[in-house]
């Protein structure tokens, strides 16, 4: 698939509309998915990337189905979105181990999920949110021993690495 500016705005426009109505705090959702695609091109991601940040909590907080971000999309975005949606479980700990190896098996994803990250934890720091950075902080090891490979996205998890500080 081409990813093109047009690309670009028609998952902007279908991610908007799957989160109409929902907020980030204070703020429309529609901050979070720029924060996060934002963050992506930052690091000199662009093409399926940008595409699935927009995507990214479209399956898990929006009930877009894996297989209409398939069809508008292609497979590697679709791809990308699954491994980043967080399974099912009793708490955040849970949950967690389940999408984790999704994340590891696509690399692709991994870029998304650590822009994800990283836009939540400059959004809990922006908005004084010391209880989320802390859950962040808290989660940092087990996240990075999951997830991390030497030299993939090194940049990525050295900035995390200096906003948890």
């Amino acid at each position: 698939m081409e990813y093109s500016e047009k690309v670009y705005n028609e998952a902007k426009m279908v991610a908007f509309l799957a989160h109409k109505g929902h907020t980030y705090d204070i703020f429309p959702y529609e901050k979070h998915l720029e924060d996060v695609v934002d963050i992506v091109k930052k690091f000199g991601y662009s093409g399926k990337y940008v595409v699935g940040a927009y995507l990214h909590d479209s399956i898990e907080d929006a009930n877009l189905s894996y297989n209409k971000i398939k069809k508008a999309f292609g497979i590697e975005v679709a791809e990308i979105v699954y491994a980043v949606t967080d399974e099912l479980g009793r708490n955040r700990e849970e949950k967690k181990a389940k999408t984790y190896p999704k994340i590891k098996a696509n690399s692709d994803s991994l870029i998304v999920k650590l822009a994800d990250r990283i836009a939540n934890i400059e959004h809990g720091i922006r908005m004084g949110n010391e209880k989320k950075t802390k859950m962040y902080r808290e989660e940092f090891p087990k996240f990075k021993e999951e997830l991390y490979k030497v030299g993939q996205c090194d940049r990525m998890w050295d900035y995390l690495e200096k906003l948890l500080g």
